[in-house]
């Protein structure tokens, strides 16, 4: 794993500033830099570094607590399962569900469509279409074929597909293939990879940026506020402090990517006499209409002997994704999880039962969209986070999803253990979200801020809903259209641009 340099003291002056180094900033980062455009790119957190004295990748709850934010380059990214999956065209549609309905989105699939398959390139995505009715249109296939399976896994597959239960295979950014870093190890799911090869925001997008002689990169480092011009109307840069010592960085374009809810936090914390209750907050919006996931973990016990370490993580259920037969709403997805270590997060009495059923079982992970409304999300005490109302269950959906997954594994023949844990909301969406109308959205459907010339979000604080899958590809691919956008309001600047690496 190499880690990089950063810069200690900025230039005075950028063409654009990106806050957060995870998948929307640095995609952003590399999208710019591939068009010549000087850029600074501020992150909180430092390079990762392995855990001395072992050659494992590092499992991250060894490093963090369960409730413990993460501040690394590269984000959340360094971590994740690497499924970069797209949505679904039915998630740019308003869509009624058991307790509301999910809102459209300001854009079409189709306006998002060649983002994808630009998003896929970057991050190495390996893919098919088989198995999975809910696939959306493709412009173009996969850049990689799918991931082998596992021959334990493939042995689960066969027996579901003989009980009419196709599986999917799940796309995976992974740079894998002959004379490729990734070896399919069981510690990629949770873990960071020590060998590059898990297609994270710092590997795939942020390495290259730095790369170019464009982009410089400042850890440790805390984007205090956003500045604006006197009048209010324009971002002329940002605040940042690092080691104690504060500096002003003025900038063409300033682009916030910190993630839910920090980018909102940031947007608060930047208010002026203008801007009373925040930055793009002029309606009330920020921080609100956050949507999620209703995540659940069942265990289908597949073998009478211990499996051993394995790569698991490459098919899900997809299916029901627009509901079922005897269901009138979306259901969700169910998707097998990586070998993850789950036993080290329960108490010490219930870690030898948890890790015995572990030896033997999937970890099987089911998700049901969680809805935004206009009281979802967060108010604010000050400058700080006040109160928080959760996005919408779907309890009768989400208990219907559960009961069909764990079915079609008994069916196949395997018994299903049920995690007796509460629903819990993963890859929060919305807080900043966009829209066309600036009463009840903060940016628009570019990623600028209503009302601010020169400041964009990108991240998942603009999706208008999460959908039922990873939402990882869906910000990338949101990230290079607002690098597009901010492109083409600049144009006048043509000398800088160059030819794209």
């Amino acid at each position: 794993m190499q880690v990089g340099a950063s810069i200690e003291t900025p230039a005075s002056s950028y063409d654009a500033v990106i806050v957060g180094s995870g998948l929307g900033g640095s995609t952003l980062a590399l999208r710019l830099a591939h068009a010549g455009r000087r850029v600074l790119v501020i992150e909180r957190g430092d390079w990762f570094r392995p855990k001395p004295g072992t050659d494992t990748n590092d499992y991250l709850y060894d490093l963090l607590g369960p409730t413990d934010d993460i501040s690394f380059v590269g984000g959340r990214t360094k971590f994740y399962g690497a499924a970069l999956y797209r949505n679904r065209e039915s998630d740019f549609r308003e869509v009624q569900f058991e307790t509301g309905v999910s809102p459209a989105w300001p854009i079409s699939y189709d306006d998002l469509e060649p983002y994808y398959a630009a998003a896929e390139t970057i991050y190495r995505v390996h893919g098919s279409p088989d198995g999975d009715p809910s696939e959306p249109r493709r412009s173009s296939p996969y850049p990689h074929p799918p991931l082998p399976h596992d021959p334990a896994i493939a042995k689960v597959i066969t027996r579901l597909a003989a009980r009419n239960v196709p599986a999917a295979p799940v796309p995976r950014g992974l740079d894998y293939g002959p004379g490729r870093p990734c070896t399919m190890c069981a510690a990629c799911d949770v873990h960071a990879c020590r060998s590059d090869a898990k297609m994270d925001a710092e590997t795939a997008a942020l390495r290259p940026a730095l790369a170019t002689g464009f982009v410089d990169l400042m850890t440790l480092t805390t984007c205090e506020r956003i500045l604006l011009t006197p009048d209010g109307q324009r971002a002329e840069g940002v605040l940042v402090s690092r080691n104690g010592q504060q500096n002003r960085v003025l900038a063409e374009t300033v682009i916030i990517a910190a993630g839910v809810p920090n980018t909102a936090l940031l947007l608060r914390r930047s208010r002026t006499s203008r801007h009373r209750e925040g930055i793009g907050n002029n309606h009330g919006q920020l921080g609100k209409r956050v949507g999620a996931h209703s995540t659940g973990t069942l265990f289908p016990l597949i073998s009478l002997g211990r499996l051993g370490p394995r790569h698991t993580k490459t098919f899900g259920l997809n299916h029901w994704y627009d509901g079922g037969e005897d269901w009138p709403y979306p259901l969700g997805v169910a998707q097998i999880a990586g070998q993850v270590p789950l036993w080290r997060l329960a108490g010490k009495l219930k870690q030898p039962l948890v890790r015995e059923m572990a030896d033997h079982s999937l970890t099987v992970i089911h998700m049901t969209e969680a809805l935004p409304d206009e009281g979802t999300g967060w108010s604010f005490d000050g400058d700080r986070l006040g109160a928080y109302v959760p996005p919408r269950h779907q309890a009768k959906t989400y208990a219907r999803l559960r009961s069909l997954t764990a079915q079609a594994f008994r069916q196949a023949g395997y018994p299903v253990i049920r995690a007796p844990r509460p629903v819990a909301f993963w890859h929060e969406t919305g807080s900043a979200v966009m829209g066309k109308d600036a009463a009840s959205s903060v940016v628009d459907p570019t990623g600028a801020v209503h009302g601010v010339r020169g400041l964009f979000i990108a991240d998942a604080s603009v999706l208008p809903s999460a959908g039922a899958l990873n939402t990882g590809l869906t910000i990338a691919a949101l990230a290079l259209l607002t690098a597009d956008a901010i492109l083409e309001r600049t144009l006048q600047r043509k000398d800088r641009i160059v030819t794209p690496a």
